[in-house]
């Protein structure tokens, strides 16, 4: 009779792990769903130079707050350019003066269109385009800048330390 006790433990455990599992995918499924996830709502256009690490599906934050997503993409063949659709929530009130940037997560995070609100009194509305856009930094690009930057500064202190006779080629290194 105990072995039939500890087995019945058991499986009632067991029954009790599965259906936390169950309400746990349910709970996350809808979450996610309340996030905006699909977002139906209005439509705004953004054209960018650049949109590395942007995909469709990628986040529309306000203030830090999801309110949509890049719901296409595409490429401007006569200005050479990226324009991007954004889907987001139609209960909002965005300044027609506000600009689109695409901003990184950190160093090494996923990219994201950051809505920088305006001052304008006039709202955008479907179908508006954002005048003011800040393309992706691509990173790779400024840390080169910042090695070139650095080997001309290490240059022009090596060739005034030279001019000044400061010692010979051995102690300039």
């Amino acid at each position: 009779m105990m072995k039939t006790s500890k087995e019945t433990m058991q499986t009632w455990v067991g029954a009790l792990v599965f259906v936390l599992g169950v309400v746990f995918l349910v709970w996350s499924y809808v979450s996610d769903s309340q996030k905006g996830g699909d977002t139906k709502g209005m439509e705004l256009t953004a054209r960018f130079r650049s949109v590395d690490g942007i995909t469709v599906g990628s986040p529309v934050l306000l203030a830090g707050i999801k309110i949509g997503d890049v719901s296409a993409m595409r490429f401007d063949e006569k200005n050479y350019s990226a324009i991007l659709t954004l889907s987001v929530r139609d209960d909002l009130e965005i300044p027609y003066d506000s600009a689109a940037n695409i901003a990184s997560d950190g160093v090494f995070g996923a990219k994201y269109v950051s809505i920088e609100p305006g001052a304008e009194f006039e709202s955008l509305r479907n179908g508006d385009v954002f005048e003011y856009t800040q393309d992706s930094i691509i990173i790779e690009e400024l840390l080169e800048k910042i090695v070139v930057l650095g080997e001309e500064r290490r240059a022009e202190r090596l060739k005034n330390k030279a001019e000044e006779g400061a010692g010979s080629e051995g102690e300039l290194q």
